[in-house]
C-alpha cells in the first residue's frame, strides 16, 4: 500500500513539474547587417543597420568608432521590429570601423556587440586598435569578492549556535 502512494506521488509531482514549465525563451542575435561584419566597403557607409532575429526594444544605443580611434556622431537610432537603423557621420577615413551595439531584447534581456568593417578608399591615418574587452570575471571580481565573503559570514553564523550547543554538551 505505501509503495503505491509513494508512485503515485512521484508521478503526480513529475507531471506537476513537467507541466508547470513555461516555454524557454532566448535572446535576440544578430543575424545580418549592412554593412556586413568584416566587410570591406569602398566608402564609409553613412547608415548602419543591425537585423536581429527577433523584435527589438527601444532603446537602441549605437556607437561607430573610426579608423584613428575618435567616436563618430551617430543620430537618428530607430529599432523598428528587427532592425535598428542609424545615421553615421562621414569622416572620410581609410581604414578599420568598429560599430559596438546594446539593444534590449523582447524577452527584456540585453544583448550588446561588436562589429567591425573596413572602408578602403578615404584619407590615410594612424589606425588605433580598440582596446580588449574584459572578461566577465575581470568586470565583476569585485561583486564576486564580497559575495564570497557574504557567504562565508552566512556560514560561519548559521554554524556557530551549533558550536555552541556541542561546547555545552562536554561540559
Amino acid at each position: 500500500m505505501r509503495k503505491d502512494v509513494l508512485i503515485r506521488g512521484i508521478l503526480v509531482g513529475l507531471v506537476l513539474l513537467v507541466a508547470g514549465a513555461g516555454p524557454a525563451s532566448a535572446h535576440a542575435a544578430l543575424v545580418g547587417s549592412d554593412p556586413a561584419d568584416g566587410s570591406t566597403q569602398t566608402s564609409a557607409p553613412t547608415t548602419v543597420t543591425l537585423t536581429f532575429n527577433e523584435p527589438i526594444g527601444n532603446p537602441a544605443y549605437l556607437a561607430v568608432t573610426a579608423p584613428d580611434g575618435t567616436k563618430l556622431s551617430v543620430t537618428d537610432i530607430r529599432a523598428v521590429d528587427q532592425e535598428v537603423t542609424a545615421t553615421v557621420a562621414d569622416v572620410d577615413q581609410k581604414g578599420r570601423y568598429s560599430a559596438a551595439y546594446r539593444v534590449v531584447s523582447a524577452d527584456g534581456h540585453p544583448v550588446a556587440g561588436t562589429l567591425t568593417y573596413d572602408v578602403s578608399a578615404g584619407r590615410a591615418v594612424t589606425q588605433v586598435e580598440a582596446p580588449q574587452e574584459q572578461s566577465f570575471f575581470h568586470r565583476h571580481s569585485n561583486h564576486l569578492f564580497w559575495g564570497i565573503l557574504a557567504a562565508v559570514v552566512a556560514v560561519a553564523l548559521l554554524l556557530a549556535p551549533l558550536r555552541r550547543r556541542d561546547d555545552a554538551d562536554r561540559a
